[in-house]
């Protein structure tokens, strides 16, 4: 699969971009930004106009398997970045936020256009390639961090993307079953005691493993029971993770 990529400087959101010129672009199709100024990231929360972030979003037409899209995008993100760092653990907060050090490093964002019977997915994903520690704490993201901080490593931010788009491009063709297993591998969450947050309210309960759509699969006191990401967070005890 060869990836038609567009390299803008600064966009409002590299996922509104598709959105807007979706029609006439290939499937495929991968946007980057050195600045995006409105992003925003999973239940409406804001992602912060910065240039130390990588931000780009892959076009995928009418794939066969769309409710994983997302699950797929975190392998990708891992592989890739696993590829250029061999001796890091990166690790998948269920269900696509992207882990290294304690630190969440990346985001993702994937959205649905309907036409008819058939359905796009946009899936935008966010690196934090080079801020500084300053950064996260000034902006009250404690959790953040980026390669450079974490690593000293900064890779070729436009490199980086495609690598991940065509990884990306190939799981979602297979679907989630086909990267199941490298997923579970990285998900930090699976064997923890988690609070579950729903419309406010907070529960805790073991996270015991994830079934092949993607749902987290948690029990409690009142037995076993299945965790839709589109319905509600997942936190650790103690923190973020």
């Amino acid at each position: 699969m060869t990836i038609n990529h567009i390299a803008l400087d600064e966009v409002d959101s590299t996922n509104n971009y598709l959105k807007q010129h979706r029609a006439e672009l290939p499937d495929g199709t991968l946007v980057t930004a050195a600045l995006q100024t409105a992003g925003k990231g999973r239940r409406g929360h804001d992602w912060l106009a910065d240039r130390g972030m990588l931000p780009f979003s892959l076009l995928l037409k009418n794939p066969p398997h769309p409710d994983t899209v997302t699950l797929c995008a975190a392998v990708a993100v891992c592989g890739a970045l696993e590829e250029l760092l061999p001796k890091e653990s990166f690790g998948i907060k269920w269900p696509n936020d992207i882990i290294l050090r304690g630190h969440k490093l990346c985001g993702i964002l994937c959205e649905s256009v309907c036409f008819g019977s058939s359905m796009d997915v946009i899936c935008g994903i966010g690196i934090n390639i080079s801020q500084t520690e300053e950064f996260f704490q000034t902006a009250g993201i404690p959790h953040g961090g980026s390669l450079k901080m974490l690593t000293g490593f900064v890779p070729d931010r436009e490199t980086l993307a495609r690598e991940i788009s065509r990884r990306l491009y190939e799981y979602s063709r297979e679907g989630f079953p086909a990267v199941s297993e490298q997923y579970i591998k990285h998900c930090l969450t699976v064997g923890k005691t988690v609070r579950i947050i729903e419309n406010g309210r907070e529960r805790e309960a073991f996270a015991e493993g994830i079934e092949p759509n993607g749902f987290l699969v948690c029990r409690d006191e009142t037995g076993r029971f299945e965790v839709n990401s589109g319905e509600v967070s997942v936190r650790g005890l103690l923190g973020y993770i």
